[in-house]
């Protein structure tokens, strides 16, 4: 089988998220995707929203992608989650299928401070989102790497949404469920859950 392994913060999922994995759906003809919401060391914790939460809304938003799930593996760990011990496992959980790893061009940009960032190839494919159309390029010695042993990158162009996720807490913070942007950048679900529970706290 094809499987798909698309990691992030998820700090709310929103509609670029699953447009982005709705690409892969596609261009990798994948046989299920998991979602794989971390809480990356290189971020301040502060500024997520909590694990369970995450989670949640995630599993709110695939509510009807029968060929998407959650793997919360990398919340579950009691200490710092580092991409090279989920890859690892994921290999041997599916050592006879393909497995791709999705990541954004920003991580690309900085996959040189990964933890075992030259092992990562051994057991996944990576698969890299390009935002507008740009290709995102890694750090020379990543490309040297990569070149040496004739490793394939495989580039995906990101759907053209603009969606500011930073913009999407500012509002949630500001409880300001009237703005349209927030309505449109949110699964409805979602939306829909986060407005219910912060008028329940009110």
């Amino acid at each position: 089988m094809r499987l798909g392994f698309f990691g992030g913060t998820f700090n709310p999922v929103h509609e670029g998220h699953l447009a982005l994995a709705k690409e892969a759906f596609r261009t990798l003809h994948l046989d299920h995707l998991w979602w794989l919401p971390a809480t990356p060391w290189q971020k301040d914790s502060r500024d997520l929203m909590p694990p369970e939460v995450r989670i949640k809304l995630l599993r709110l938003a695939l509510t009807d992608c029968s060929r998407m799930s959650v793997d919360t593996r990398e919340l579950d760990r009691k200490t710092l989650s580092y991409s090279i011990d989920t890859v690892r496992e994921l290999a041997a959980e599916y050592p006879y299928d393909d497995r791709f790893y999705l990541i954004g061009s920003d991580q690309w940009n900085n996959f040189h401070t990964w933890k075992d960032w030259q092992k990562i190839f051994d057991y996944v494919s990576l698969v890299v989102f390009n935002r507008n159309g740009q290709i995102a390029h890694p750090a020379e010695e990543v490309d040297r790497f990569i070149e040496d042993r004739k490793i394939s990158v495989t580039m995906l162009p990101m759907p053209a949404l603009d969606i500011d996720s930073s913009r999407i807490r500012q509002l949630i913070a500001q409880h300001d469920w009237f703005d349209p942007f927030l309505k449109t950048a949110l699964p409805e679900k979602v939306f829909q859950f986060l407005c219910l529970n912060e008028k329940t706290k009110d």
